[in-house]
Parts: structure tokens; sequence; C-alpha cells
């Protein structure tokens, strides 16, 4: 997008905000373009009689890594989606990553908090609601295997906050070796 050349300084400055300008112009014009191909498969959708309605977003943040994130969600079947089927839609999600837990928060508007439902397998947290007009459902993968005692779940005002404690590593004690 900067198409001239930023002189550049010992300390690199410039060239690490030229470097962040591309990156996520790049990263911008590659989900621009997934945007709009949604638009041609809820298209293709209609024209099968599949009734309801559609939601496709992304949000963007920067990484821990200072590089740019884009995550889609929605109910339009696409790549690496875990939606089931198209009634459920994929709730925006933010994930915050903190020394020792990880906080989740879920925007889920319209339900009861008996209606959602929160499953574990492995490392993999399942959030599912399977209303009657409202069906949300959402795989949120984590780096340690989720045991669902380190859970603690609040909702209230249409989002959902989850805080997983990481699971404390018994450190294993060394033995002596003795040397002949």
């Amino acid at each position: 997008m900067v198409g001239r050349k930023i002189r550049k300084r010992d300390d690199d400055f410039w060239e690490d905000i030229h470097d962040f300008l591309q990156n996520s112009d790049r990263e911008y014009r590659r989900f621009l373009e997934r945007w709009f191909d949604a638009f041609d498969e809820i298209e293709s959708i209609k024209e099968q009689d599949q009734p309801g309605t559609y939601v496709y977003g992304f949000t963007y943040r920067l990484g821990p890594d200072g590089k740019p994130e884009f995550k889609e969600f929605g109910n339009i079947p696409r790549e690496y989606s875990d939606v089931p089927s198209l009634e459920y839609r994929e709730p925006i999600t933010d994930i915050q990553k903190r020394e020792g837990e990880t906080d989740i928060t879920i925007e889920i508007p319209g339900v009861a908090k008996d209606e959602i439902s929160i499953e574990t397998s492995d490392n993999i947290l399942i959030i599912k609601v399977d209303k009657e007009g409202r069906k949300y459902y959402k795989e949120v993968e984590l780096d340690d295997e989720v045991i669902p005692e380190n859970i603690k779940a609040s909702y209230s005002n249409g989002v959902l906050d989850i805080v997983v404690k990481k699971p404390q590593t018994k450190k294993k004690e060394g033995k002596r070796i003795p040397i002949e």
C-alpha cells in the first residue's frame, strides 16, 4: 500500500511500521475478498431454497506477536468452520490469554442461562445453544487440556464469560545419580 521507500534508521522503527502496514493491508484484502465470496455463497444457498438468517463477519485485533489477526464468525459455510449446520450461528468471540488462565467472552443474545451448554473434549471447549429460533455453536481450541474443574462461567445480558485456569503442572523431582 505504501509505495515509496522510507529512509532507514538505525532502530528500524519506520521499517517495522512499513512492514506492519503491508501485512495489515494484505490480511485485510484477503478477508475483504472472503467477505464478498460470502455474498455469492448466500445467493447459492437461497437458490437451493434453504430458509434462514445468514450471518457473516470478522473481527480484527493485534495478536501477541504484534501481527494482525482476523477471525471469521457467522453461519455461512466456509473453510475451517465448526458450525454443524446453517441453522446455527457462530457467535462473536474474544479470547484473551493471560498468565495462568484464558478469558473467553462470547456474545449470545436472546437466550437464558439454562439454555447454554458448555462441554469439553481434550483441549476443546464447545459452547452450544439449541433454542428454537436461536441456535449458536462455537468450538474454542485451547493450548492445554481442558479440565472441567478449572472452568468458571457466568452469563449476563447476552454475554457469556468463561475463565479457564491452566492446569497445574507437577514439577517432577529429580534423583541424584552417583558416579562410580
